[in-house]
């Protein structure tokens, strides 16, 4: 039987030692009935429950994939829309900012364009948006455009019309959150049999529009007061919820659902399907801080500050899948990377700026202080 002293673990340590998140998951009569229209996603933390989204039995449509960089949003993004149109009689429409999707549209087998036929087709069709080469001018009018032709079929659309559509926007709907068609598809979708899809690494600046009418969102790990404040105001979270976003680890999330019954769940899906733990870097500072990114994130992260050959440098000093902030910054700085710039990487991981500064300080003084730019 373990003790715990309450003077020295602190009042949040105490909130995620008595989290009970098994009081709302998923029993196997529910998993049963959920599994008949519904995307499987991955298995509950204390019952190893099935968990599936099934759109039919949530208060709407929406699903908001949120948490911090290298969490897996995109990984589920990609997953769960694939599995909604494989196995959940949907079809989907693709709007891809940054061509992370081409392989989500290659396995729905997504067409470029069509959306009259991906939304008035009683048969199985996707379509596919590829913006990604577009200048970012040309990508909101494209955007735009898109979203304001969905509307407009939307609303055509009769009982005849069985096929739920999802439409996948990925973090990129903050660019075109103040877009016309965005908002019909938010406050009418549900009674159209349409969804939205999106993702945010931010809470506390995601539209109230959004966060009021989304009745599923899938939490990845987030240290962000802000956003945890904003996710416990409009989702009515207890303290427990939010420590125990706190400490997800990578693969887990939080699953919030409203329930077209009027009940609310929240609970911990644990080996999230479609993020694999393999191929993961540790980033360590000392023994108590550890972010754990994927190798593809990772390298993406490194190459926008200082090109592939610092990605080379730095893939050499990482050891057993780990390597210590200290030590990172360092290579980054005397690879001649922009401190701010580093900075807003590292802290898009999810250290804080007091470990940060303190890993610069490290740095900087078996460097020089003359040591990398800015």
């Amino acid at each position: 039987m373990l003790v715990y002293d309450m003077r020295i673990i602190g009042s949040e340590k105490v909130a995620t030692l008595l989290y009970l998140p098994l009081l709302t998951e998923p029993t196997k009569s529910e998993a049963e009935k959920n599994s008949e229209e519904g995307a499987l996603i991955g298995t509950s933390r204390q019952l190893s429950m099935p968990v599936f989204i099934s759109p039919a039995r949530a208060l709407n449509p929406h699903i908001l994939v949120c948490g911090m960089t290298g969490g897996g949003k995109t990984y589920l993004t990609r997953s769960l829309i694939t599995r909604l149109v494989l196995f959940s009689k949907s079809n989907a429409i693709l709007i891809d900012f940054t061509g992370e999707y081409l392989s989500c549209a290659q396995d729905i087998l997504a067409t470029p364009g069509n959306l009259e036929e991906t939304i008035m087709s009683k048969d199985e069709h996707s379509s596919y948006f590829d913006l990604h080469y577009m200048n970012e001018q040309e990508k909101l009018m494209a955007a735009h455009g898109i979203l304001v032709k969905i509307a407009t079929l939307m609303r055509k659309r009769d009982d005849e019309h069985k096929k739920r559509i999802f439409i996948v926007l990925d973090e990129a709907w903050k660019l075109v959150e103040d877009s016309r068609g965005l908002e019909v598809i938010i406050r009418e979708g549900r009674k159209y049999g349409v969804g939205l899809v999106t993702s945010s690494q931010l809470l506390h600046d995601t539209s109230q529009t959004i966060l009021s009418n989304v009745a599923t969102v899938l939490v990845f790990r987030t240290t962000n007061v802000k956003s945890l404040e904003r996710l416990s105001k409009s989702y009515n979270l207890s303290m427990a919820d939010t420590s125990c976003i706190k400490e997800l680890g990578r693969g887990d999330c939080m699953a919030i659902m409203q329930h077209v019954s009027g009940f609310k769940s929240a609970y911990v899906i644990e080996d999230v399907f479609g993020i694999p733990r393999t191929d993961i870097i540790s980033i360590t500072k000392g023994k108590k801080m550890e972010i754990k990114i994927s190798v593809s994130e990772f390298d993406a992260s490194i190459s926008s500050l200082c090109g592939q050959d610092g990605v080379l440098t730095i893939r050499t000093a990482i050891k057993n899948g780990r390597i210590d902030l200290s030590l990172l910054v360092s290579i980054l700085l005397k690879a001649g990377a922009e401190r701010r710039l580093i900075l807003l990487e590292l802290n898009k991981m999810g250290f804080r700026h007091s470990d940060i500064a303190d890993s610069f300080a490290i740095a900087l003084s078996k460097i020089g202080v003359y040591g990398g730019k800015g």
